[in-house]
């Protein structure tokens, strides 16, 4: 059985570990960062160290060699340097030495050091040249940093002087608290210890191991004397070098009382996030268990359970809102079982009502065919009618015995319309609803075109004499008449064109396409929603009543096909009859494949 944790030790576990989780990586964290940071904040001074030594010794420069310039200047010292005076010279220098703030030099005439450390050559011809040079010197496991000037008697070299300002514990400790950090000087071929500011052990091991390491501009991590040192070594001029050194300890000395005082932190949080989660728990847990308790108590039945009350303004919330829920359920449940007491009347009242809109529905389509037929009457009589007038004046005109015959086809439709009304309800023989889609729109095409007034009037038939339709030849006789009866009317208003219709029969893997085309100014589009309706017309009273595209679409709906309406290439009507094909195609019909008929 799997182990349960109640509340109340669930919250007080998770406050803990969300602490843990918290605080101890963000501490070890932090404190690598800030380890990190001190040690890169103070291999970042070192690296600058060198930088300010030499912007130190280039202002240091200009200093010295303006001093050595004022020597030179010295009343009397270049006679005494022109005839070789050396007791002259020594009083001069000795005169000025105070002034210089280092040990004077003397180079006499011939090149040869009277006073101070050794001068290379290169030194002294500089100072042939007009040139002040300035350089850094080693004498005797001491530092100098040397300043030459000539010395000149009537436009002509008589020797150089200057002074060599020696690089003593005063200067290193002035360097040192310039950059913040130990400064050792190092000479010699062996790299021997000039003067240094750490202590003596520490110097020399720090020696033996930049000779190890050749040293480097980069600061680096030396052990030295049980310590670890941060060293950046650069040259000072030939056969010296200066180290500037930073204890790791000593950046690091703030570390262990920042860790002491995360530490206690830390403790003191911790306990105090328990104690609080503790109360929390307390308080959360005591109503919570009250709610599971009405919640059981609800499921067998009982509304009436007793709810918690809390001081937590959630948990009070929460408990008002169950109060709610409890009340609305057992309404609701009221209500639902009276409900289903009216449901069951009502099923009752409807199974009467279906009935009786079944019948009703009965009564409506024998309305709506003995409406169709009325309308449908009124095309044949006024077909008939002109056809009888053709007769008349064209009696010795061999057309009228075809006009005869189209006028007995006619009354023969009255005849079928008013059969149809009689076997609403009669079933019929499937092998009558088969017709050849062309033939019937040729004879359609020579009815609309022998009733036309319009004496240019061209309808054209175009189709193939094989395409079979299964829909009675009567029912899509009455289609297309009412089809092209619209479309004659349209091409009436043409706007001086020629007055076109066409019907296209086409076979299609689902069936055949028959489309009625007229060039007149077509079905306007806040008009095309209701052309299908019934009782809807654009003509007068006298003219029409909206029953012939409702029949013909009833009865190409009836035949399992569709009626459609589009815009054709020109701007006019193009009405779609899409109806299925049969399996057993009859012989077809005779006709030729197009048709073209002009009045």
């Amino acid at each position: 059985m799997t182990a349960r944790l109640s509340l109340q030790r669930a919250l007080l576990g998770t406050i803990a570990l969300a602490l843990f989780v918290g605080i101890v990586p963000a501490g070890i964290a932090l404190d690598r960062r800030l380890v990190d940071a001190l040690v890169a904040n103070a291999r970042s001074d070192l690296e600058m160290a060198p930088r300010i030594l030499n912007d130190r010794s280039t202002a240091n420069a200009d200093m010295l060699r303006m001093q050595a310039q004022d020597f030179a200047r010295v009343p009397g010292l270049s006679q005494a340097l022109a005839r070789g005076d050396t007791p002259t010279i020594r009083a001069l220098a000795q005169r000025a030495e105070p002034s210089l703030g280092g040990e004077p030099l003397v180079v006499a005439s011939d090149g040869a050091v009277l006073l101070g450390p050794p001068m290379t050559v290169t030194w002294v011809a500089d100072t042939r040249r007009g040139i002040t040079p300035v350089a850094t010197t080693v004498d005797g496991g001491a530092v100098y940093h040397v300043a030459l000037a000539p010395v000149e008697a009537d436009g002509i070299w008589t020797g150089a002087v200057g002074l060599a300002k020696p690089m003593d514990e005063p200067a290193v400790e002035a360097l040192a608290g310039l950059t913040r950090s130990d400064v050792t000087i190092l000479v010699g071929a062996n790299d021997s210890v000039a003067v240094t500011t750490l202590e003596a052990a520490e110097a020399d091991a720090l020696r033996r191991a930049l000779v190890t390491d050749s040293g480097s501009a980069i600061a680096r991590e030396y052990s030295v004397a049980g310590s670890v040192l941060l060293a950046v070594a650069a040259p000072m001029g030939t056969g010296a070098s200066i180290v500037f050194t930073r204890s790791r300890a000593a950046e690091l000395s703030v570390v262990p009382a920042l860790r002491r005082i995360a530490a206690v932190s830390a403790i003191v949080a911790l306990a105090l996030a328990l104690a609080l989660g503790a109360l929390l728990a307390a308080l959360v847990s005591r109503p919570v268990r009250e709610l599971s308790a009405a919640a059981e108590a609800m499921g067998r039945g009982f509304f009436n359970a007793p709810l918690p009350h809390s001081r937590i303004y959630e948990v009070e919330r929460v408990a008002s809102q169950f109060a709610d829920m409890r009340q609305a359920l057992e309404r609701q449940m009221t209500e639902l079982r009276a409900a289903n007491d009216a449901l069951e009347d009502r099923n009752a009242r409807l199974v009467t009502l279906q009935a009786d809109l079944m019948q009703r529905d009965r009564l409506a389509a024998t309305g709506q065919l003995v409406a169709n037929l009325a309308h449908e009457i009124r095309n044949p009589v006024a077909n008939l009618r002109n056809l009888l007038e053709l007769v008349r004046r064209r009696s010795s005109d061999p057309q009228s015995r075809e006009y005869t015959d189209l006028a007995i086809d006619e009354l023969l439709r009255m005849h079928e319309l008013a059969e149809r009304m009689l076997d609403l309800n009669r079933p019929r023989d499937p092998s009558s609803a088969i017709s050849h889609p062309v033939s019937v729109a040729r004879d359609v095409a020579r009815l609309t075109a022998a009733g036309a007034e319009e004496s240019d009037l061209q309808v054209a038939v175009r189709g193939t004499d094989d395409a079979v339709a299964a829909i009675a030849p009567d029912a899509l006789k009455q289609v297309l008449l009412n089809l092209m009866q619209n479309a004659r009317e349209a091409v009436a208003h043409a706007g001086g064109r020629p007055a076109r219709i066409s019907i296209d029969v086409e076979r299609v893997a689902e069936g055949v396409v028959i489309a009625v085309e007229d060039n007149g100014p077509g079905v306007p589009g806040e008009l095309r929603t209701r052309i299908f309706d019934p009782f809807f017309t654009t003509k007068g009273a006298v003219d029409g009543v909206g029953l012939g595209l409702f029949v013909a679409e009833g009865l190409v709906r009836t035949a399992g096909g569709r009626l459609t309406l589009h815009t054709a290439t020109g701007g006019g009507a193009r009405f779609v009859v899409e109806l299925p094909t049969v399996k057993a195609t009859p012989d077809p019909g005779p006709g030729s494949a197009s048709t073209a008929l002009s009045l």
